[in-house]
């Protein structure tokens, strides 16, 4: 079946370790916009920082959505308005806080443009750093739960975060998913979120059958969205669990431009 939505994952997938985009993806994706097919951007990020991306791609004007806050939020790129949004409520976000406080990890929102954060730490700077948007601390640990959230986030090392995401998952099922977008980033969603569930919603709103939907991703947070579409797709440096289940691997590590070489690989005319 010919691909008639693609779906891409910035980070790690889309963009150089230097967050830019590299020039060989960004001219396969402006062939295939061109050709009328339908390519959206799928992230963990908010519309604020991944809108930049979007104007240089050229999506701009076409009416396409956006997946924002890795699937709770599905935006339109021309308006920024809100299309699709599931939250987390307060009363989830509280027993979300309780458990990491518990042991000893901050959390942090989106709010208002900026990274809201129980505390100061390294990782909220690299976020930082990711998304361009400006640290505001809470005043409350609380605050963070003051309205419901379309994501919260902690952060710890590799080893911490692989030690407390079961006991998050044990503690939040059916309340919350809880995936690892990068190793020091634990991400918990709305109970039903994820970028599959709306990639799903995306391909359904525009007629667009399972089977003819692309996408590629290189992390945790991508499984949904790799395992639902037709041609899950991955960079060559994926992790393992993203390996194993993409139907289609590129040769090229993401930052030799393995987007390009699969959209080339698996779309006619792609070149």
């Amino acid at each position: 079946m010919p691909v008639r939505l693609i779906a891409l994952d910035l980070d790690d997938t889309l963009l150089t370790p230097d967050l830019a985009i590299h020039p060989r993806n960004r001219n396969a994706v402006a062939r295939v916009l061109d050709a009328g097919i339908a390519v959206i951007l799928a992230s963990g990020r908010t519309i604020e920082s991944m809108l930049p991306y979007a104007v240089e791609l050229g999506m701009r004007g076409r009416g396409l959505p956006m997946i924002c806050a890795n699937g709770s939020e599905v935006r339109d790129v021309d308006s920024g308005a809100i299309v699709r949004r599931v939250t987390i409520p307060r009363d989830v976000c509280l027993i979300a806080i309780e458990v990491l406080a518990g042991h000893g990890l901050p959390v942090q929102a989106y709010e208002d443009g900026a990274i809201l954060v129980t505390e100061h730490n390294r990782w909220a700077e690299r976020d930082r750093e990711l998304t361009g948007l400006p640290i505001r601390l809470a005043a409350r640990s609380a605050d963070i739960a003051r309205e419901p959230r379309s994501k919260l986030l902690s952060a710890g090392t590799p080893e911490r975060v692989a030690e407390l995401v079961p006991l998050l998952r044990e503690r939040l099922a059916g309340l919350a998913e809880v995936v690892i977008s990068k190793p020091y980033f634990i991400e918990i969603l709305p109970a039903g979120a994820g970028k599959g569930d709306a990639l799903a919603w995306v391909a359904a709103s525009r007629g667009v059958a399972r089977e003819d939907v692309m996408a590629v991703g290189d992390a945790g947070n991508d499984l949904g969205m790799i395992s639902w579409a037709g041609y899950g797709c991955a960079p060559a440096d994926a992790i393992p669990e993203i390996l194993a289940i993409a139907r289609f691997r590129s040769s090229l590590p993401h930052d030799e431009g393995a987007v390009a070489e699969l959209i080339e690989r698996l779309i006619p005319g792609g070149q």
